[in-house]
């Protein structure tokens, strides 16, 4: 991989289309795999456990379909965010469907950076426009508009 891909936060390369999982299990297994081939750490294996750990703390769905899994952790070396829109809906939380994943990762530095992401994704994951394109748009598209939005 080129090294100006890892500097970026996001790339087409973290954002995965009409995925085929049956469990939140499953997509947090994927996704620690894939945070390691995109240049955000070293061990699948220790970003797991710790998205697993963050979840224990208070779960990420937070409605309308739409999970934000996030950690900021030591196994961390580079930011990165994620996108998932998946086939199906899987069971996320008790009663709690989802179907779009924004997974953010950030290091254990002591900066702000994945408050700042959420903060921004946040405001426009209550637009239905913004909704209907994820759920719709091919990958250059959806990611023109994250970074325009993350300001990347």
């Amino acid at each position: 991989m080129e090294n100006h891909m890892e500097d970026k936060i996001i790339n087409l390369e973290c954002i995965h289309l009409d995925l085929s999982v049956t469990s939140k299990e499953e997509l947090l297994e994927r996704l620690s795999k894939e945070a390691v081939q995109v240049g955000a750490g070293d061990s699948s294996e220790s970003i797991l456990e710790d998205l697993w750990n963050r979840e224990k703390e208070l779960p990420t769905a937070v409605g309308k379909g739409i999970a934000i899994p996030h950690c900021r952790s030591k196994s961390i070396k580079s930011s990165k965010l994620l996108f998932y829109r998946l086939k199906q809906d899987i069971d996320w939380d008790v009663n709690e469907k989802i179907n779009l994943v924004f997974a953010i990762l950030t290091p254990d530095s002591g900066n702000n950076q994945h408050l700042v992401l959420l903060s921004k994704l946040s405001r426009h994951l209550l637009r239905k426009d913004f909704l209907e394109m994820l759920k719709n748009s091919s990958k250059e598209e959806i990611i023109n508009k994250i970074k325009e939005i993350i300001g990347e």
